[in-house]
């Protein structure tokens, strides 16, 4: 895999993961179909997602959209999750990953297409399924490694009533220490050199500052938009690994 590749493929993660996540879709699967090995396209994923969190930032900084005090309290929680996650991901076989996958994305393509009804609950109850559905978040991102972000939103949507683009911004924030962690982790378990590890974050960095640029400008309507189109795309990948259409 040329450097070239890595600047284009980087920019266009840090576009579509900076809006709505899930890039990770398309750009596991070409890395892997280019020969690189598979612990090396998961360090170049996350290392993609570390330009993310940190070139989009600023925009979403600057949106004045995010819930500081959600995404800390969020950030410790998604953080355990993931790394439980991780563990469970080392012993489920790959076919019913898979499965899961399916069945999660598909109930998350129900959520962002129903609309959202606004219904007043007490405190307590929203606070308890909202720290359990982000810890799951966690989880899912650990062990699947795509999705995970996603999932985060529609918690926030859904249960906190916030719009897409105030629980994205503050779904980015959230996501920083657990991003970093994994991914110091990942880059000290590969064979990277460190000219593809800086290229994939630089450009992933650029292509994620316009991308929340955009988001910004664009607002809710067009992240809901932009998450629908990713979790087709998820389910027709699933699909296809499980070898569906082939019946």
């Amino acid at each position: 895999m040329e450097l070239y590749h890595v600047v284009i493929l980087g920019f266009v993660m840090g576009v579509v993961t900076s809006i709505c996540g899930g890039a990770g879709i398309f750009a596991v699967p070409l890395m892997i179909a280019l020969g690189v090995p598979a612990v090396n396209v998961l360090t170049l994923n996350r290392m993609s997602d570390v330009g993310v969190v940190l070139g989009s930032l600023k925009n979403y900084i600057d949106s004045k959209s995010i819930d500081w005090s959600l995404a800390i309290k969020g950030c410790f929680i998604v953080a355990f999750g993931a790394i439980l996650g991780v563990n469970i991901s080392l012993w489920l076989p790959e076919n019913i990953l898979k499965m899961v996958i399916l069945v999660g994305v598909s109930v998350g393509i129900f959520f962002l297409i129903k609309p959202v009804k606004r219904v007043k609950k007490s405190k307590a109850n929203i606070q308890f399924w909202v720290w359990l559905l982000l810890w799951a978040s966690g989880v899912w991102s650990g062990a699947l490694g795509m999705a995970g972000g996603m999932f985060s939103v529609l918690v926030f949507v859904r249960f906190f009533h916030k719009e897409f683009l105030p629980a994205r911004t503050t779904q980015i924030v959230m996501a920083i220490p657990e991003t970093l962690i994994s991914t110091s982790f990942l880059v000290f378990g590969s064979t990277l050199t460190w000219q593809p590890l800086v290229t994939m974050f630089f450009s992933s960095f650029v292509g994620a500052w316009l991308g929340a640029k955009i988001a910004v400008k664009q607002g809710s309507h067009f992240i809901q938009k932009a998450m629908i189109g990713i979790a087709v795309i998820m389910v027709f990948k699933v699909l296809y690994d499980l070898n569906i259409f082939s019946y």
